[in-house]
C-alpha cells in the first residue's frame, strides 16, 4: 500500500503525489470517487486501473470533440491528451479505440490534408513537412506524396506568379521583385526548379515588349 503524500490543485486538475514519488493527475470527480486525500492509503494496482478506466472514458469525449471540429491525425489526438494530463497508457487506449471504430485514419487524413493544402497552392516540400509535424508515418507520407505530379505543382506555381505579376506588371524586369517572388514560392514548399520554371512561364505570357529576360 502507498500513501498520498501531497495534493496540489492546478487549475481544474489535481496533481497527486504518492509516497513512492509517483505523480498522478486527477479530475475533481475522480478525487471524490477514489476518496483521495492527503494521508490516505492507496492500493496502487486498484487505483491505477480505476484511474485508467476513468481517463480513457473522459479522453474519448475530448478526442471526439476534437474530431468534430476538424480532422486530426492519431499523433495530434495523442499529444492533445497528454498535454491535458492524461497518462500515456490512457492516450494509447483512446487512439486505439478511435482507430478501431474508424474515427481515426492517418492515411485518409494525409490524403485530405494534401488536397486541402494543394487548394491553398502550397508546394510538395511544405506539405510533406506539415505531414511530418502532424506525426504521419514516413511510409504513409511517401505513398501519399508520390501521387503529386510535377506538372500539377508547376501549374499551381505559375498561377501564383501570375497573380503577383498582374498586380506588379511594371516590376517584371526588376531582379529584386523576381527574387522576392521566388523566395515566396520556396517558402510555400516549391522546389527551385519548379519556382524558376513558373517564373519563366508566367513572364513569357506577357507581351513581347514587356517580357523580361533576367535569368
Amino acid at each position: 500500500m502507498e500513501r498520498v503524500a501531497c495534493i496540489r490543485k492546478v487549475r481544474s486538475k489535481y496533481k497527486v503525489t504518492l509516497s513512492d514519488e509517483s505523480e498522478w493527475w486527477l479530475s475533481a470527480s475522480e478525487m471524490r470517487k477514489l476518496d483521495i486525500h492527503e494521508g490516505a492509503s492507496v492500493d496502487l494496482p486498484f487505483f491505477r486501473e480505476k484511474l485508467l478506466a476513468s481517463q480513457t472514458s473522459r479522453g474519448l469525449k475530448l478526442a471526439v470533440s476534437m474530431l468534430a471540429g476538424r480532422p486530426c491525425s492519431r499523433s495530434e489526438v495523442r499529444r492533445k491528451l497528454i498535454v491535458n494530463h492524461y497518462s500515456e497508457e490512457a492516450a494509447d487506449r483512446v487512439v486505439a479505440r478511435l482507430e478501431k471504430e474508424g474515427f481515426l485514419d492517418d492515411r485518409a487524413f494525409a490524403e485530405q490534408w494534401l488536397r486541402y493544402r494543394l487548394s491553398c497552392r502550397y508546394g510538395a516540400r511544405r506539405i510533406a513537412q506539415e505531414l511530418k509535424m502532424k506525426g504521419i508515418d514516413p511510409a504513409i507520407r511517401e505513398e501519399v506524396m508520390e501521387g503529386l505530379q510535377e506538372e500539377d505543382a508547376l501549374l499551381q506555381a505559375v498561377s501564383l506568379v501570375r497573380s503577383r505579376l498582374r498586380r506588379n506588371t511594371e516590376k517584371a524586369k526588376d531582379r529584386r521583385f523576381r527574387d522576392k517572388v521566388l523566395r515566396s514560392l520556396l517558402q510555400r514548399g516549391y522546389g527551385w526548379d519548379i519556382a524558376k520554371k513558373a517564373w519563366l512561364q508566367a513572364v513569357s505570357e506577357l507581351s513581347e515588349d514587356d517580357s523580361p529576360d533576367i535569368f
